[in-house]
């Protein structure tokens, strides 16, 4: 189980390792997975029958879920399903921790190509992590999606204004075109715009 090169652990290592998760065992949890395999009595197949049926859950929900290591401990053994539920919410903090530096990145990287600051409030970053999770794409990709002519649209809002700065909201998320439209036509009619207001 433990040294030979071709070891279960070993090759749970090497699949874990293909998600981007380095996993490791404690000696006690190993223990219980050589009981619970010495009661299957089919020998080595046994313990092949007791990690496939403990880690099949985990190799599934944790690819991608932005956790980088598995402990297999003696309570991940005796409770796996409680162990794995706290792993998710613990990979999904940490996914949308990376979403939304992700989204702020984007906003800095836009700024920097256009001149033009955008700055996404606290409602948009909410919208922009839940659909990147829900569509699961990467913040990256979703921007560049959502905002892909907006250099255009802003770069005329600052030929009629001379603004250079735009705060987004969640509509600018929920309905990026629309959001835009109405940006430049305020731009044509700036003193409608603020008798509306």
């Amino acid at each position: 189980m433990k040294y030979s090169e071709g070891s279960l652990l070993r090759q749970y290592e090497r699949a874990f390792r293909a998600y981007g998760i380095e996993i490791s065992f404690e000696e006690e949890a190993l223990r219980l997975l050589a009981q619970a395999a010495a009661t299957e009595k089919t020998g080595a197949r046994g313990l092949l029958t007791v990690f496939e049926k403990l880690l099949r859950d985990y190799k599934f929900h944790l690819a991608g879920s932005g956790l980088s290591q598995l402990r297999v401990s003696a309570a991940l053994v005796r409770e796996p399903q409680r162990v794995l539920e706290q792993l998710m919410a613990e990979g999904h903090k940490l996914e949308a921790q990376m979403l939304e530096a992700g989204a702020r990145e984007f906003a800095e990287q836009f700024s920097k190509e256009h001149g033009l600051e955008i700055i996404f409030d606290e409602s948009a970053i909410r919208r922009l992590v839940e659909r990147a999770q829900a569509e699961r794409m990467t913040m990256t990709d979703l921007c560049a999606h959502l905002f892909k002519d907006y250099q255009f649209g802003l770069s005329l809002i600052k030929k009629n204004t001379g603004r250079t700065q735009f705060v987004f909201n969640a509509a600018a998320i929920d309905a990026p075109d629309k959001f835009l439209s109405d940006f430049v036509v305020q731009s044509y009619y700036p003193a409608a715009s603020a008798q509306n207001a």
